[in-house]
């Protein structure tokens, strides 16, 4: 195709699958970078990559001229054997390393259910649609329909799980500033963001419980001029929390900051809304992308992992 991460729950694959992949027309040496590439998903999603060269499978990659581009998630089951779920249109020996990342990596994340981050319901981007249909009319010979598609349309949030609007996600299409109105723009995103990663991580995790709604909490430690203080704030979108008030807050404690690891805590918000996490006491020094705890309301259970 061709960005938040953001998922379509709709097509998600059960956590923990194994998934067979079979690569069509590719030289030894694009296959083997395929391989590769598509494996960096599995770092830190709780999926396998099975690449098998005969029989049915869940991935069919086509190398093929043309356009690169993926069906989202499980919606490949509904795609004929003989077809392509996957194409990538451009890639022979002489492709760089930087180009089969910035691909492959975007494109396998369509297949385990990752949507253009544009797209999110909280990206809010506002576009200066004459000059980016312009520019794809000229590009790739895209008329409105096709820009409107890949590009302007935005998710239901009733179908999503996201978090903040991330402009380096791997799923996020590179625009200039001369597409939007305020001037803002994303660059080449080569590489999976710590957003990413944390975010697969979550919706694919390799122990405890898959996180499926879109609320979550911040436990936060405020410096600011010279006040100091801690607070828990609950955003019953955690997408919609970037730079914008959350759904509730608690103070907690001001002049000072709350050591939030070791013991088990709760939290009741104003709305009834009850939190407990549990932290373990040495996780503000393990590595990033560690599991650090579990947490969980009146609904369900959820993992806690550290990021940047």
């Amino acid at each position: 195709s061709g960005e938040e991460l953001a998922l379509d729950t709709r097509s998600l694959w059960p956590n923990g699958s194994v998934l067979t992949v079979r690569i069509f027309g590719a030289s030894p040496f694009v296959a083997s970078k395929i391989q590769q590439f598509a494996n960096v998903w599995s770092e830190f999603a709780n999926l396998t990559f099975n690449f098998v060269n005969s029989g049915d499978t869940d991935i069919r990659v086509f190398v093929t001229p043309g356009g690169s581009w993926s069906y989202i998630g499980t919606g490949s089951k509904g795609v004929a054997q003989n077809e392509p779920t996957m194409n990538f249109g451009w890639f022979d020996d002489t492709t760089a390393d930087e180009e089969f990342s910035r691909v492959i990596i975007h494109e396998f994340g369509h297949a385990i259910g990752c949507i253009h981050e544009q797209s999110s319901p909280v990206a809010h981007i506002p576009w200066n649609k004459d000059v980016v249909y312009a520019y794809y009319l000229k590009s790739n010979g895209w008329d409105k329909a096709m820009v409107d598609s890949n590009v302007f349309a935005v998710a239901d949030q009733a179908n999503t799980i996201e978090t903040a609007f991330d402009r380096t996600s791997i799923m996020e299409y590179p625009y200039s500033p001369e597409w939007t109105t305020d001037g803002s723009s994303a660059g080449w995103n080569r590489v999976l963001s710590d957003q990413d990663k944390t975010f697969i991580m979550q919706r694919y995790p390799r122990s405890g419980p898959v996180r499926t709604t879109n609320d979550g909490v911040y436990l936060v430690n405020c410096f600011k001029d010279n006040q100091i203080s801690s607070g828990i704030a609950y955003y019953s979108f955690l997408g919609n929390n970037d730079g914008k008030q959350p759904t509730a807050y608690i103070d907690v404690a001001k002049g000072t900051n709350i050591l939030w690891e070791g013991t088990p805590e709760t939290a009741t918000f104003p709305d009834g809304n009850k939190v407990s996490w549990s932290i373990v006491a040495n996780g503000n020094s393990l590595p990033t992308y560690s599991r650090v705890g579990t947490a969980s309301n009146l609904q369900e259970h959820w993992n806690v992992y550290k990021d940047n």
